[in-house]
């Protein structure tokens, strides 16, 4: 007869192992879950998911023009630089890195409820890539 030990040896995993993987790991209230797409959706995108990816590459055409020009370049690392020395920024990653921490520690099996979604401190970029795109992103909603 099989034993079953509840304690878990992986503490977090999301989304999908590999590309095409039809097994995919979330956690929904404090629950790790594991779930099979027997039905991928594969029609055309609606015209907001089609927004978003044009948005998205018309911000990565930009970023990869930034890389490609030296000058632009260095004047994004200085700016990011300035940015990760403020103290707002650094408490925010010091929060992100704190509440991921907890969420990591909680027991799966426990009716421990997380934070919703709006609640959570946002993840600063850690990138310059990242810090350049939600710049301009920001920039773009504006």
């Amino acid at each position: 007869m099989a034993k079953i030990n509840p304690a878990t040896p992986i503490a977090d995993i999301h989304g999908a192992l590999q590309r095409g993987d039809k097994v995919v790991y979330r956690v929904r209230d404090g629950v790790q879950q594991a779930y099979i797409v027997k039905h991928p959706y594969e029609s055309k995108p609606t015209e907001a998911q089609a927004q978003n990816r044009r948005s998205f590459k018309s911000l990565t055409q930009q970023v990869k023009a930034v890389y490609a020009d030296p000058v632009q370049l260095a004047e994004w690392q200085a700016r990011f630089e300035a940015y990760t020395a403020t103290r707002s920024y650094k408490s925010q990653l010091n929060r992100y890195i704190r509440e991921q921490k907890e969420r990591s520690l909680a027991n799966p099996l426990s009716t421990f409820h997380f934070r919703p979604a709006n609640k959570r401190t946002p993840k600063p970029p850690t990138t310059l890539y990242g810090f350049i795109i939600s710049t301009l992103a920001k920039e773009q909603n504006a």
